[in-house]
């Protein structure tokens, strides 16, 4: 069985840093966790769930399996116009509705198109197909000055936005509840996470800092997505084997288990569960949710997933909690809440085909996303990841556009 499956990835040419075999690799973790709990569902309930998952990552590993060269296509690839503008409008809507200003709604949307505009700058120069203006000397020497050193900038950012929390806060994370909890929409940790990630990705001392750094953090999907673009990342550039990046994920789970022990013991919630039940106990509940999503009688039009508040909507609607809560449902249960089963299809695929792109441009970004995207597979897709999304598209695509023409100019000069 794994000799034939190995041979349906060489023929398709899929690797196993696909963006299908990320996913089918984070819902088999769930539902394999699950088992000890799957005499709480019916079978045919439970059957049920199983044909609308595959239904879902069929209709998403289309692209890939009909091998269709987006990658090459002139016109979509010049879409970044497009993706900048659909970028702003969301981060944009997102703002305004948290923050309730316009202005600053404006100033966010601004500062994160200019933020991917300086990364393409910087690919740019790391590929070494920056063209410099001689007129302009000393500004290149800043440039160049802080390209050079753009990997240690943004770790720095990361360490420094930790201590800060640290300090604010007077406590780590991990061992203090309510502050824990207090942070789970503050934006310095979501930019010391960014940045930590990001900056340990290929190096391997930057990646233990990190790690360590988003343990204390108290945040597992930090963790996780640190520990798997680290991984991708190294197998992209063939500097690890599959099996052992299969070892190290095993012993990324009983990580988890900890922290998630650790995070319960620090709520003093009283839990009669093993370390390791509580990752089993995590998968049913995910699926219990995704359960009640697909018996659900009503789609809720967007309210889940197009809203930036909209996580907290599954518990109320589904659970009858009387204040939001956040509620994982695994990847496409928001979707199919939202939108049903064929809305769901519908948003696979398209989803793919944003995959396929974003897996064919940087390698950096693409490791990242991969991470991301394994996370999603318990989470279930929000609006922050659609964010993520948008940036990767926008900044591949305009990525791409000049690189050619740089190329072109490169032609004309020789």
């Amino acid at each position: 069985m794994i000799s034939t499956f190995k041979e349906i990835l060489a023929k398709k040419n899929i690797k196993y840093d696909n963006p299908v075999i990320v996913i089918l690799l984070g819902y088999l973790a769930i539902f394999v966790l699950a088992i000890p709990y799957y005499y709480k569902f019916n079978l045919f309930s439970l059957l049920n769930i199983f044909l609308v998952i595959f239904l879902l990552i069929l209709s998403f590993a289309l692209p890939f399996l009909l091998n269709v060269d987006i990658e090459g296509n002139n016109k979509i690839s010049n879409f970044y116009r497009l993706y900048g503008l659909l970028l702003f409008i969301i981060i944009f809507y997102g703002v305004f509705v948290v923050m309730n200003s316009i202005l600053f709604a404006v100033l966010c949307s601004l500062f994160v198109i200019g933020i991917s505009n300086l990364y393409v700058k910087y690919k740019l120069y790391d590929n070494g197909q920056d063209i410099k203006n001689k007129q302009h000397e000393k500004y290149c020497k800043f440039k160049e000055l802080l390209f050079k050193n753009m990997d240690n900038i943004i770790f720095a950012i990361g360490i420094m936005s930790f201590m800060a929390l640290v300090i604010i806060h007077n406590a780590i994370p991990l061992f203090n509840y309510p502050v824990r909890m207090s942070l789970s929409a503050d934006p310095l940790r979501l930019i010391s996470t960014g940045a930590l990630v990001y900056g340990g990705i290929n190096n391997i001392f930057y990646f233990i800092i990190a790690f360590i750094l988003l343990i204390l953090l108290g945040y597992k999907m930090g963790v996780l997505i640190v520990f798997i673009a680290f991984l991708v990342y190294r197998y992209q550039t063939k500097k690890i084997k599959i099996k052992y990046i299969l070892l190290s994920i095993i012993g990324l789970i009983g990580l988890l288990a900890l922290m998630s022990k650790a995070i319960l013991y620090t709520s003093n919630q009283n839990w009669n569960i093993g370390v390791f039940g509580i990752l089993s106990y995590r998968a049913y509940f995910d699926i219990m949710v995704l359960e009640k999503i697909i018996n659900y009688p009503y789609m809720l039009l967007g309210a889940i997933s197009l809203n930036p508040i909209g996580e907290g909507l599954i518990a109320t609607t589904l659970l009858g909690y009387s204040n939001p809560h956040n509620i994982t449902s695994t990847m496409f249960g928001p979707i199919l809440l939202d939108f049903g089963l064929w809305g769901g299809l519908l948003f696979a695929f398209l989803l793919g085909l944003a995959s396929k792109l974003i897996y064919g441009g940087d390698r950096k970004l693409y490791a990242i996303y991969a991470s991301i995207l394994l996370s999603m597979c318990e989470v279930g897709i929000n609006y922050g990841f659609l964010i993520i999304v948008f940036v990767m598209l926008y900044v591949n695509s305009k990525l791409s556009i000049l690189k050619n023409k740089n190329r072109n100019k490169n032609k004309n000069r020789t």
